[in-house]
């Protein structure tokens, strides 16, 4: 004889990139494991890969996770955790003080925190009078094909930014069918100028963040601490 199935009960959260509210569930005990396991790891890989399965499982629209900004996982996750868990957490931060570092916790209130504002125009980058192009935010799956560390590098910078360019335009043509070989050498061929406005771009990506004020117990240093990225919270 089959066992009871205990229903869940039906939220909606707004996602930024997808410009409407979606509907989910709390996740259960067995996805929560999945979550505790790679929150262990310290893995970024395997703690993205962790958060897109729970997402899939407990989104009730019919949306590809794979295509979702970072930031709109971040903001899914976040409102998932605070159903399934509870909305205040507990965040260890070190003391900013010279010589002190000591690490206290900090309560937080999930309804705080304010999902980031997007806006299409942030997407187009003007090199010169002319010549532009337009971006998109990096998508889980564009995000999952590189090592952090490659992330940080040069190269890895490099070939994240081809990935994202939905286009390159000019006075006359809007060129949208330039392959990954041609992106990357016409970014080869940008200035220094040209180069650091599209990275401040990404520089400027949205992402969850809160500020926390709190005292240090030690020192009695008064902390002021911005948390970025999904695993700031989570730490």
């Amino acid at each position: 004889m089959a066992l009871p199935q205990v229903n869940s009960s039906r939220y909606t959260v707004f996602v930024p990139g997808l410009g409407k509210e979606v509907e989910f569930r709390p996740y259960l005990v067995k996805e929560e494991k999945i979550l505790m396991v790679a929150m262990e790891s310290n893995d970024q890989k395997q703690i993205l890969g962790a958060i897109k399965n729970v997402i899939e499982a407990c989104v009730f629209e019919d949306i590809d996770v794979n295509k979702l900004a970072v930031f709109d996982l971040e903001v899914l996750f976040l409102h998932l955790r605070a159903k399934s868990v509870g909305e205040r957490i507990s965040v260890n931060v070190k003391c900013q003080a010279k010589e002190c570092g000591l690490e206290s916790p900090v309560d937080i209130d999930l309804d705080d925190i304010k999902s980031p504002e997007i806006s299409d125009d942030d997407k187009i980058v003007m090199l010169s009078e002319d010549i532009g192009l337009t971006l998109r935010y990096p998508s889980f799956e564009d995000i999952q094909k590189f090592d952090p560390e490659y992330l940080e590098k040069i190269d890895g910078i490099m070939e994240l930014l081809v990935l994202c360019i939905d286009n390159i335009f000019d006075t006359e043509e809007v060129y949208e069918d330039s392959s990954d070989k041609e992106k990357m050498e016409f970014i080869e061929n940008l200035n220094t100028d040209q180069f650091q406005s599209i990275s401040s771009f990404f520089d400027g990506m949205p992402s969850l963040k809160h500020d926390i004020k709190f005292t240090c117990v030690k020192c009695e240093h008064e902390n002021k601490v911005e948390l970025k990225g999904i695993q700031s919270f989570f730490t």
